[in-house]
């Protein structure tokens, strides 16, 4: 196949006859191994490659823990479509390790007669074990209302009604409509039953009808303007906003995460039917623009914008069991990001009361008072809100994206709060506040953003969309979904903060419940030789790759010119298969290479007698050309970050690691990953 079954296969003949058939040098025996780090056929029973194997935007990722389930062991993944932009429905996937990807079914496509009718966006799926059942909520256009938004459903319902009875009309019917009101309205001054206003809003709309009359000889182009004319002036007395983006929130139901997932309604006589809770029929959305105005009283209505459209729904249930929902409003900006309390049901009648302005764009609070010092772009973005609580300081995370998804600086940043509504202040990008991003210097990443946390065999990872086009990203680029670990850390100011590993291009080791080997270099005592400042060695094991270039709150060990001895002692022999040792965030901090690698290790002969030896690799090369950015066919000054060296051998029982790097300048290590059991 490749170079590593050879060099395996040497290794597997070494221990099947004693390490004595393997090269020894006087002090150690010269370990087969295979370098992974060089080249992308990588071996995956040990690794992952963020490759983003599967196209989609917007991933919402779940873990099937109930071992009663098919499914168990399984992840789930539900994203917007990305290669048909007119979207009108979701697809599930599911993956053992969040990489390698598989269809699983066309989990929520809209029956005929619903109000989702297109751009179906950026599903969310999240499972109540109580009521057994997955709950994928989502927003999309199709609710009629021909860009018109009211103060409650009431008038809303008006509006249609007044539509439909002047949508069969022909010219002459239309224009008795027009003509009756005309003379209702004929002279100036105030009209039984309309206020001032109302009145002279009708006036300007007969006046703009008989001008624009004036000009139109065919009446088949005259016939639409006067039926907009009679609508108009049918419901002239209600309060009309006007907008854009007709987006409103729906939710979905299924037995099963494979689905097929069904539009949640609640109907009188329908079957299930809870008179506790308010009707929805299949062509009105679970939240809508009206919904807010008709519902809150006036106090939670100054809260929020004129006119509320709503994506990016997220739910979340708290620590009592309270559930949430979180969105991003769409018009006339994404500059706010809202919250809502919906009781104990993900299907009840929200608590309208409760909405909360969370998250301001540009700004740490909704106040506007304070700027933050990344939101600099002129798209006014806040978007993709996930709610993430921490028991630990009963801290909860309120993550999001902003920039833009085709923007190469689209990211993941995050505001803190004590409570599931806030008050949340976010944290400036110097201070540790972005949550994964990249770098306009970067060529290998663009865009990772709009996010889902997933909590997995005690460790958390982020669930990511990236651009395909890493350089050059375009409205409209193909997205894909990528994976890294997340860490927290704590800043300069004592702040506890979330942190990927990532965005990662090398590398990293398997996820899932078939990844028979893990990053066990934690638990092992760590000491390093040749320090050139006061950053300890434990910063080497301590699980945090150094990535970012906006802090460095994340630190690496900084040696001196010369040799660097790095020392990972185990309790008892572990078995091993794999080492990383990953390079400097820094260009001119960069080590070239590790000399040498060397294992103290133990082994069982043919003869049942146990050996205790030590095992060696040497001139293990760090790959430039892969870690370093290019442009224009050069070499960049600019690092990759994430590189590492990564060798690869045959399982080992070993206690003890010693890592030397000899350099004839200072350098940096960032992170050292020992993959094993």
């Amino acid at each position: 196949m490749r170079v590593k079954k050879i060099v395996t296969a040497m290794l597997a003949l070494c221990l099947s006859v004693g390490m004595f058939a393997c090269a020894k040098t006087e002090k150690a025996y010269k370990l087969p191994h295979y370098d992974q780090s060089g080249e992308a056929s990588f071996d995956k029973s040990l690794f992952y490659q963020n490759d983003m194997t599967v196209m989609g935007a917007d991933p919402s990722v779940i873990y099937i823990s109930d071992p009663e389930s098919e499914d168990y062991g399984y992840f789930y993944l539900y994203p917007t479509s990305d290669f048909d932009y007119n979207v009108g429905a979701f697809a599930a996937y599911r993956s053992r390790n969040m990489i390698d990807w598989e269809f699983v079914s066309a989990a929520f496509l809209p029956e005929s007669g619903s109000w989702a009718k297109t751009l179906l966006f950026a599903p969310e799926c999240v499972y109540d074990a109580t009521a057994k059942k997955y709950y994928l909520f989502f927003s999309a256009q199709g609710y009629a209302r021909d860009g018109y938004y009211f103060q409650n459903k009431e008038d809303l319902a008006v509006y249609r009604t007044a539509k439909a009875e002047v949508q069969n009309l022909d010219l002459t019917d239309t224009q008795k409509v027009i003509d009756e009101f005309a003379l209702l309205f004929e002279g100036e001054g105030d009209v039984n039953g309309y206020t001032s206003a109302q009145a002279e809003n009708a006036r300007m709309l007969i006046a703009d009808y008989n001008e624009r009359k004036a000009d139109i000889v065919d009446d088949n182009k005259l016939l639409p303007v006067a039926k907009d004319t009679a609508v108009q002036l049918k419901t002239v007395q209600l309060d009309k906003k006007t907008g854009g983006g007709e987006y409103s929130l729906g939710v979905a139901v299924a037995d099963s995460p494979r689905g097929p997932f069904k539009q949640y309604t609640n109907i009188a006589g329908a079957e299930g039917y809870d008179a506790s809770k308010r009707e929805i029929a299949l062509d009105t959305p679970y939240i809508t623009h009206e919904d807010f105005y008709g519902n809150c009283n006036e106090q939670t209505k100054a809260k929020l914008q004129n006119v509320m459209t709503m994506i990016d729904a997220h739910p979340f249930e708290d620590k009592n069991g309270d559930k949430y929902l979180y969105f991003s409003t769409t018009y006339p900006s994404q500059e706010y990001i809202y919250g809502i309390k919906l009781g104990k049901s993900w299907t009840g009648d929200p608590e309208w009361n409760t909405t909360t302005p969370l998250t301001r764009h540009r700004y740490k609070t909704v106040d506007g008072t304070e700027r933050t010092d990344y939101q600099e772009n002129k798209s006014r973005i806040d978007e993709a809100p996930f709610v993430y609580y921490d028991e630990q300081s009963d801290q909860y995370y309120l993550t999001f994206s902003v920039n833009g998804c085709y923007d190469k600086m689209y990211c993941v940043a995050q505001a803190v709060g004590k409570s599931p509504l806030g008050p949340f202040t976010k944290v400036d990008r110097a201070k540790g506040g972005l949550v994964i991003s990249a770098d306009p210097a970067w060529d290998h990443v663009s865009a990772p953003g709009h996010h889902s946390f997933i909590k997995y065999n005690g460790k958390l990872y982020i669930a990511y969309q990236g651009i395909y086009n890493r350089k050059y990203p375009t409205h409209g680029s193909q997205r894909g979904v990528c994976v890294d670990e997340v860490k927290f850390v704590t800043n300069g100011d004592g702040q506890k903060l979330l942190y990927a590993n990532g965005p990662s291009y090398a590398p990293m080791p398997l996820i899932g419940d078939d990844a028979a080997y893990r990053n066990i270099a934690q638990e092992a005592q760590i000491k390093a030789t040749n320090a050139a400042g006061d950053v300890p060695a434990s910063v080497l094991n301590d699980g945090l790759i150094t990535y970012t270039l906006y802090h460095d709150i994340v630190r690496e060990y900084e040696a001196k010119k010369g040799k660097t001895v790095i020392t990972l002692t185990f309790e008892d022999y572990r078995a091993i298969r794999a080492i990383q040792v990953f390079n400097s965030k820094e260009t001119e901090k960069r080590f070239e290479q590790i000399d040498r690698i060397e294992l103290d290790f133990t082994f069982t002969d043919g003869d049942g007698k146990e050996i205790t030896d030590k095992a060696f690799m040497s001139n293990l090369k760090y790959d430039f050309d892969r870690y370093t950015t290019h442009w224009n066919g050069e070499l960049a000054d600019v690092a990759r970050p994430g590189g590492n060296v990564c060798v690869e051998f045959n399982e080992l029982k070993v206690k003890e690691i010693r890592i030397t790097l000899d350099s004839n300048k200072p350098v940096n290590i960032s992170e050292i990953f020992v993959l094993g059991k």
